[in-house]
């Protein structure tokens, strides 16, 4: 099994800078790994240029004289399933890539022990991704827990809460509680409690196809999604570099796509229409062959292996997660808020624990397009599942017909959701290949750690017999208030 070299990469959106809330300060030079870098990002280019129909501009919305966008008609939710997600996030102070071997004097076998420096720092946090509504899902952030022990010892159990990121996303920060002597452990945890209400999926695409392009400006949580991201626009060089990833494939693929629909200006097809055709591209060019995990020799989950948009291009061919980021780079480009979307598929048991090692639990990936409304003032987050899409059939069907996984999806009430992106967007530091988290310590992260993530899932309880809680409602405090659009 392949392990992922142990690379500090360094996350920094620079078009954040702006956005309260969107950095912590931290030295961020980057770290030079050792052995061979992580082969992810090819050699630095400059940004590309803005396409040539560009999006509506991201203006301050909503307005004085109009109210923030109401969720739309196009989407209908169903089922609802009150689930908690368990996420436990484990960093030990010893390196896969600095080894020593010793010889056993029982058996006279060598035996390969990694060494083992412990963590020194003085300050330490660890932050992670708390979501608003989705197409599928709402949050209960006043359920949302997390505990952060540092050698099994509890550091803290309150959360700092981050604003100002693309999408509304929230940070949750842990901060270490001891910030006045140097501290030394060789393990930091954080265990996470994320709740949600889920839903299956309806979707009227005969109206949503309808739906035009916005005159004006999208809305403002809309138009952030268009920043670019890490592992979507931009990628990780060997040294901890930030770059962007090379375009040139990417672009003149979308125009031939487009140019073989007869389509030369994006903005004169609906928004619904065009996305449907470019998923319809993708599903037909792109085999996934890989589960694209990063795995640890226990079987844990160390990171997601992500490869660039141009790469899965160029072999036709990625794991679950390429094609997710590739839709969603050709939607982005052609103005389109794109959000990319992780989650935990729970499965369909009826157990209050579902098991870590059932077959039916798994990361999945999928995309979420803004659908404005302009003239009703509503907004929808249209889901597009490309990956169950491509699993069903290597040829799509034709777009007049409707695609089971394009906006609908019945199995989205078993699937938790949990990160908008797959690191987070700060000035934060991870292991190897990304992990949904980040931390910031001072006065320097560790060179080297060795990172897992693991999952668990467990139906929500009900006391005393209540009826199920409504996500939905302002009179409980425990509740988000009433959703939004944006």
């Amino acid at each position: 099994m392949n392990r992922a070299k142990i690379v500090r990469t360094v996350a920094v959106f620079m078009a954040l800078a702006g956005i309260a809330g969107a950095t912590l300060a931290q030295d961020s030079t980057p770290v030079k790994p050792g052995g061979r870098p992580v082969k992810q990002t090819p050699p630095p280019k400059p940004p590309p240029a803005a396409p040539e129909q560009a999006p509506a501009p991201a203006e301050e919305f909503p307005k004085k004289d109009r109210p923030a966008p109401e969720v739309g008609p196009y989407i209908t939710q169903s089922n609802p399933r009150d689930l908690v997600l368990t996420v436990h996030i484990s960093l030990n102070s010893e390196s896969p890539t600095d080894r020593t071997s010793y010889r056993d004097p029982f058996t006279g076998q060598t035996v390969d022990m990694p060494n083992v420096r412990p963590f020194e720092f003085q300050t330490l946090a660890m932050v992670f991704p708390m979501l608003p509504s989705t197409a599928s899902s709402d949050p209960y952030p006043k359920e949302y827990k997390g505990k952060l022990t540092i050698n099994d010892v509890l550091a803290s159990d309150e959360a700092k809460i981050m604003t100002g990121y693309p999408g509304g996303v929230k940070l949750a920060r842990f901060d270490s509680n001891d910030k006045s002597q140097a501290t030394r452990c060789r393990q930091v945890e954080l265990l996470l409690e994320v709740p949600a209400r889920c839903y299956r999926l309806k979707f009227d695409e005969s109206a949503a196809l309808k739906v035009p392009w916005p005159q004006g400006p999208w809305p403002k949580e809309a138009a952030s999604i268009l920043t670019p991201q890490l592992y979507v626009e931009t990628g990780v060089d060997g040294e901890g570099h930030v770059r962007p990833y090379e375009d040139k494939l990417v672009s003149e693929t979308l125009q031939r796509w487009l140019g073989d629909e007869g389509i030369s200006d994006p903005k004169r097809v609906n928004p619904a229409a065009l996305a449907k055709i470019l998923t319809g591209k993708v599903w037909g060019s792109i085999q996934i062959d890989r589960e694209g995990l990063s795995l640890k020799r226990t079987g844990e989950l160390s990171g997601v292996v992500i490869q660039p948009p141009e790469w899965t291009l160029q072999n036709g061919k990625g794991a679950p997660h390429d094609a997710v980021v590739l839709l969603a780079t050709m939607l982005r480009k052609v103005g389109l808020p794109t959000r990319v979307m992780a989650g935990w598929d729970v499965g369909k048991g009826d157990g209050k624990f579902l098991k870590k090692g059932d077959k039916q639990n798994k990361l999945r990936t999928w995309v979420e397009f803004c659908l404005y409304d302009e003239e009703a003032n509503t907004i929808n987050w249209v889901p597009i599942d490309i990956v169950k899409l491509r699993q069903s059939t290597s040829r799509p069907p034709a777009v007049t017909q409707n695609w089971r996984f394009f906006g609908a999806n019945d199995e989205f009430d078993s699937v938790v959701p949990f990160a908008m992106h797959f690191h987070p967007p700060t000035d934060v530091v991870s292991y190897g290949w990304p992990g949904f988290w980040g931390w910031f310590v001072t006065p320097k992260p560790p060179e080297a750690a060795e990172q897992s993530i693991r999952f668990t899932a467990t139906t929500m309880s009900v006391r005393g017999g209540q009826p199920p809680r409504d996500p939905k409602k302002k009179d409980d405090e425990a509740r988000p208030p009433a959703r939004r659009g944006y």
